[in-house]
């Protein structure tokens, strides 16, 4: 469900049944409760007793404080990358920069997302902190899922996410802390900047309006 939900498989704002994913999954209810409580402690899915099961719907203040809490780990944790593992940190951020400009050439956005995803985690992967990947792990959840939605059902643009990615790559190279941390912290800004513009264009509660989902 975890997977469903950050690929867009089920869509932001969609109601769940229990029933519905148990038949699709072939288990009973009761693992199906205990996923569903599980993922709402992630912040994926919101249970309302009286309303039903739904995939998240983010606000901005969320969308802003999760931004937020992502760039200070990602840029201490590229501080730290280019200082201890420099080596390490080119190699994950170029192999995931070009499965990215593959996914672009291939008009592949959901493998654009997951190459951004591996970009990311390559950053914080290489101090060699495990307190650090364990804390972003916990956390990225739901930032996975708004991205694909923003690049999927919005149509939000790759070009200016690949300049993005390729100014962070070239400041790195050449070790330049100030640089990179200041593009990875404007490159992360610009995901709630996205989410901000594109709701703005909609009719109150048209982009999120629930659908039931299994």
């Amino acid at each position: 469900m975890r997977d469903a939900i950050i690929s867009g498989e089920l869509p932001l704002g969609s109601k769940l049944s229990e029933q519905r994913l148990a038949d699709a999954l072939g288990v009973s209810r009761s693992p199906v409760r205990d996923a569903l409580a599980a993922l709402q402690s992630e912040g994926l899915v919101t249970i309302s007793p009286k309303r039903g099961t739904f995939v998240f719907t983010p606000d901005l203040r969320i969308v802003d404080e999760l931004c937020e809490h992502r760039a200070i780990i990602e840029t201490a944790a590229l501080r730290l990358g280019i200082e201890r593992n420099h080596d390490g940190l080119m190699l994950g951020l170029e192999r995931s920069c070009a499965a990215m400009q593959r996914a672009v050439d291939a008009n592949d956005t959901l493998g654009y997302t997951l190459g951004d995803y591996h970009f990311h985690n390559a950053i914080v992967e290489s101090p060699g902190n495990r307190s650090i990947v364990r804390t972003y792990d916990s956390m990225m959840s739901p930032l996975k899922a708004l991205r694909t939605h923003l690049f999927i059902f919005m149509k939000e643009k790759a070009a200016r996410s690949m300049s993005e990615h390729i100014s962070i790559i070239e400041a790195c190279r050449v070790k330049d802390t100030g640089l990179a941390v200041s593009c990875l912290g404007e490159h992360i800004g610009h995901l709630a900047d996205a989410y901000r513009a594109k709701i703005s264009c909609e009719e109150p509660g048209k982009e999120m309006r629930a659908v039931e989902h299994m």
